[in-house]
C-alpha cells in the first residue's frame, strides 16, 4: 500500500500549509483538530447558555424543502454545489443514532435529525452556491479530465483513520466531529500501517489532483474539521405550525440540550460508553464500506430524487466490483 502524497503541491492549498506549519507530524495535526473544536464548542456553549437565549439559527431552505417533501409547497432549493463526500461505515451510522436518540426529545420538531441515507463528511468542497448551469460545467470539466476514477478510488492506497468522536454545535446545527489518528491503537483491520498519512494529507492531496486537473476550486470548508452534521435547527410545520415556544422555554430546552451533549461528550471521551455501545466503534478509516463520491446537484436535492452510488473500490468487506463513477445529486 502506497501512502506518498502528490508532488507539486500549490501555494493557494491551504490544506498544505497547515500540514508544513505542523511539520508533517500527526500529533501536531491531531492538536489543530481538536483546539478548533473545542474552542468552537466553548464559544458556542456560553453564548446558548447564556440568560436571554432565545433564537435557533434556523435553515430556512432545508424547512422549505421538508414542506416540499410533506407536499406542503413547490419551493426550490437554489443552491448547486460540487463536491467529494466520505460516507460513514455502518458502525458510525449506529453512533450516530444512538446520539441522534439521545438529543432528539430536548428539542422536538425543530430539530431535524439527518437520515443515514444523507450522513457524510464533506472532503473536498469543489464549488458551491452556484447556478445549475456552471456546476455542469465545471462537474463536465472535472470528468474529461479523467480523474474522477482516481479520486473515487484514493482511499484504497491512501488511507487516512479518524479517531476521538465528540458532539460540535453552534446555534444552528449538531455534528459528530473527529480528530486526525496520531499512534492510537488501530482497532481496524483496514486501517494503514501507520497515522503518517491523515485526513488533512488526504483533503490536501484531493485538493492538488482537482487543481492540476484544472478544475477551479473555491472552497469554504478548508479549516481543520472532520464532521457529519447530524442535526439542524428547522421551522416546524404541520399542525402545531406557529405554537411557538415562549423565550423563556426555548432558553431553558437551549440549556437542557447542552447539558446532555456535554454529558455525552464526557462519556465519548472515556474508556467507558454506557449508552453510546463500544468506544473500539469509535475509529473510521476513510473510504471502509464505501470510496469517496462525486456529488452533485442543489444543496437539499436528496429529499427530491435518491442520490446514485457514485464510489468505486470501497475498503473492506462491502467491496464491489470496480465501476466507472458518475455524478451524483445529493444533500450538501
Amino acid at each position: 500500500m502506497t501512502n506518498e502524497t502528490v508532488k507539486h503541491v500549490t501555494a493557494e492549498n491551504q490544506f498544505q500549509q497547515l500540514i508544513t506549519s505542523s511539520e508533517n507530524d500527526p500529533e501536531r495535526l491531531q492538536i489543530a483538530y481538536e483546539a478548533h473544536r473545542s474552542n468552537r464548542n466553548a464559544v458556542f456553549r456560553n453564548q446558548i447558555c447564556q440568560v436571554g437565549f432565545n433564537e435557533w439559527k434556523e435553515d430556512e431552505i432545508l424547512s422549505k424543502v421538508l414542506e416540499v417533501e410533506k407536499g406542503l409547497t413547490d419551493s426550490i432549493d437554489p443552491r448547486h454545489n460540487l463536491a467529494f463526500w466520505a460516507r460513514p461505515p455502518q458502525h458510525i451510522q449506529d453512533l450516530v443514532y444512538k446520539i441522534q436518540q439521545e438529543i432528539g426529545p430536548l428539542i422536538g420538531p425543530g430539530l431535524w435529525l439527518v437520515p443515514p441515507d444523507h450522513l457524510h463528511m464533506t472532503t473536498l468542497e469543489i464549488r458551491s452556491s452556484l447556478t445549475g448551469p456552471e456546476i455542469d460545467e465545471i462537474a463536465s470539466s472535472l470528468e474529461m479530465s479523467g480523474v474522477v476514477t482516481e479520486l473515487a478510488n484514493y482511499t484504497l492506497t491512501h488511507r487516512a483513520r479518524l479517531v476521538k468522536p465528540v458532539i460540535s454545535y453552534d446555534t444552528s446545527a449538531i455534528a459528530l466531529s473527529f480528530v486526525p489518528a496520531a499512534g492510537e491503537e488501530d482497532r481496524s483491520e483496514y486501517g494503514g500501517k501507520d497515522d503518517q498519512f491523515t485526513y488533512h494529507h488526504l483533503r490536501s492531496d484531493l485538493y492538488n489532483i482537482v487543481t492540476q486537473s484544472g478544475c477551479p476550486i473555491a472552497a469554504r470548508y478548508t479549516v481543520p474539521s472532520a464532521h457529519i452534521t447530524i442535526a439542524r435547527f428547522i421551522t416546524p410545520s404541520g399542525p402545531k405550525q406557529g405554537q411557538s415556544d415562549s423565550p423563556k422555554e426555548v432558553s431553558e430546552k437551549a440549556s437542557r440540550l447542552i447539558h446532555e451533549i456535554e454529558d455525552l461528550n464526557h462519556e465519548l471521551r472515556s474508556n467507558v460508553w454506557r449508552r453510546l455501545g463500544n468506544p473500539s466503534q469509535g475509529q473510521w478509516v476513510i473510504g471502509h464500506e464505501k470510496g469517496l463520491e462525486l456529488m452533485k446537484g442543489t444543496t437539499c436535492i436528496t429529499f427530491l430524487a435518491t442520490p446514485k452510488m457514485v464510489s468505486a473500490h470501497p475498503i473492506g468487506p462491502k467491496r464491489v466490483q470496480s465501476h466507472n463513477p458518475t455524478i451524483a445529486l445529493a444533500l450538501l
